[in-house]
């Protein structure tokens, strides 16, 4: 009743149809071009704003094999990433016998740029971040007993590579695609948060045990914070190691 009483008014007055916000169950014609998540899809959207391209993201789990597909997108919508996995267990799910991965980088048609079958979900967080303009992108890598972190160019070319670690806990990029960080650890012992220049390969490494609650973030600007302390700084440690020098 409510809603014909709506498209009633609506019809008698064009000028309030104009204003009218849509109604909840009206479907959106165009949506803004890109690569976007929603629900369990990722979709992209051309230049119109219609459809053109959709990958599942799934998990089936029968016991003994598992197979899940996880992805995201990148900050600007140009780029989007599949991960797929197949894992095979015993029967009583107390050992992998088997894992097959393989990551996917898509780009702005829905193609694959280029693949990589070392890739695995880190404890925490995503195994893939991209810089806010898609050009750097951060992997975390498993293979067999250890992990690394690796660096990659919009081509897959590798700009570094920090490792092997025996478990890798988290990886973050700022937003710029400077500065990164993982952190890691070994069994029994406190976490490192270790800190990377990508473009001066610099490194400096933290013990969690040294940070507020265990937690420390960098900024675009290289310094590395934990709760209110500024606790390093890349352009700081550069400017003290170059100090004196003689051109």
């Amino acid at each position: 009743m409510i809603t014909a009483l709506l498209a009633a008014a609506l019809a008698a007055s064009p000028a309030l149809a104009a204003e009218a916000p849509a109604l909840p169950d009206m479907a959106v014609g165009h949506s803004t071009p890109g690569w976007s998540k929603q629900g369990k899809s990722l979709v992209l959207y051309d230049a119109a704003g219609e459809l053109a391209f959709e990958i599942g993201l799934l998990r089936e789990d029968s016991g003994i094999v598992s197979r899940e597909v996880t992805g995201g997108v990148s900050p600007d919508g140009r780029a989007a990433w599949t991960l797929e996995r197949k894992l095979t267990w015993n029967s009583a799910r107390s050992k992998m016998l088997e894992s097959r991965r393989v990551l996917r980088i898509h780009g702005s048609t829905g193609q694959t740029v280029w693949s990589d079958d070392a890739v695995d979900l880190p404890e925490k967080g995503e195994p893939v971040v991209f810089s806010d303009d898609s050009k750097v992108i951060l992997l975390a890598c498993h293979f067999g007993e250890s992990w690394s972190m690796e660096a990659r160019d919009w081509t897959g070319g590798t700009t570094l590579k920090a490792g092997p670690f025996p478990r890798l806990v988290s990886i973050a990029l700022t937003p710029g695609g400077r500065y990164a960080v993982a952190r890691w650890g070994v069994p029994d012992k406190s976490d490192t948060h270790s800190f990377f220049d990508l473009w001066t390969k610099a490194r400096k490494d933290i013990e969690t045990s040294d940070l507020t609650l265990g937690l420390a973030r960098i900024g675009d600007d290289g310094v590395v914070r934990s709760g209110r302390r500024d606790v390093f700084s890349f352009s700081t440690a550069k400017s003290t190691a170059t100090e004196g020098v003689t051109k």
